[in-house]
Formats: structure tokens, sequence, C-alpha cells
């Protein structure tokens, strides 16, 4: 007999570690663009109307080069950044539960979403994504979120961040790429 699988999927964790990410100056340009409401969509009914584009600057450039080149050296595959943007969550708030696939433009659309903790007040919220295992229909993983973590996980994954608990704001950049087998 014969074992074939037809779908797997996989999720990624860690800390930034061996490199200063000045994550303040990350911080800083999330939170200008979030004040001056520089948002990716300006339709209130759209999921992306609370994310706040954010300019390819030297911080983000570090959080890129290191999540790529430590997922490469680990898994032989490249991450091609697509799309990135900031959130800002405020005391109470929390995200919409979404996916950052594009369902019309599959064959474009993101292999992974990567949200990357720039400044998180501690055991304030979590991450959530929702998935099936087979027989069983709507399982979660539940990350605790922390300053200079990142998780990956599959961009068709269901997620969302839990309600801020914390009287300060919540600040992550998320990212959708592309995986590329290495040459």
């Amino acid at each position: 007999m014969e074992r074939h699988r037809w779908s797997q999927l996989d999720y990624y964790q860690g800390l930034i570690k061996g490199v200063t990410i000045p994550r303040d100056i990350l911080k800083m340009r999330i939170l200008e663009r979030y004040i001056l409401k520089h948002r990716k969509s300006n339709n209130p009914h759209d999921y992306s109307y609370e994310d706040y584009k954010i300019p390819f600057d030297k911080p983000f450039e570090w959080v890129q080069d290191y999540i790529r080149d430590h997922f490469n050296v680990a898994h032989k595959r490249v991450l091609a950044p697509l799309d990135w943007w900031g959130n800002v969550y405020r005391p109470f708030e929390r995200s919409h539960t979404r996916h950052t696939v594009k369902s019309q433009e599959l064959a474009t659309s993101g292999d992974y979403t990567w949200i990357y903790c720039v400044d998180v007040q501690p055991n304030s919220c979590e991450l959530v994504v929702e998935y099936d295992n087979n027989r069983i229909k709507d399982n979660t993983w539940h990350f605790p979120l922390e300053n200079n973590k990142y998780i990956l996980f599959p961009a068709t994954q269901r997620y969302f961040i839990s309600q801020n608990k914390s009287m300060e704001n919540n600040v992550f950049l998320t990212t959708i790429c592309e995986s590329l087998v290495r040459p």
C-alpha cells in the first residue's frame, strides 16, 4: 500500500535573535501611517480598511531579511514578499477574522502570511489561526504574542489577533509572501 499526502498545514514561529531590529522606528512608521490614515483601502467594509501602508525601509528590510534567510536555510525555500502592512490595535480592540488569499486570483496570491510583533504588551493578546483537521472541523492554534516574535502560516488559513487586554496600543507588521523552491 502506498501512502500519499493531499495536504499539510505547517506553521513556523520564532524570535528574532542575534540582530537588533530597530522596532521603535518600525513602530513609529506604522503609527505615523495609522494617524495619517494611509489605509490600504478606503472602503470601511473591506478587510484591509484597518491595514496601513508602510514604506519599505531599513527596519522592515531587516525583519524581512532575517525571517527570509532563516526560512531559506531551514527549509530550502525562498520567501518572496508580495505585500505588507501595519496594524495598530488599541485597548479592547481585536482584528477581523480573515485570510490573505485573493479568492478570485489564486494564481497570484501569496503562499504564506507572516505576522511580526513590533510592540506588543506582555500577555495582552494572541494570534488565533483556524484550521480543519480532516474529520474535525473548526480547530484553532493559539499563539501567545510578544515583542520580536514572528509566526508564519499558510495564507489560506483564517486568522485573527485577539482582543488587546492592555491599556496600551499593540503594533504589528504583516507580510504576504510567495514560497519558491531554492534553485
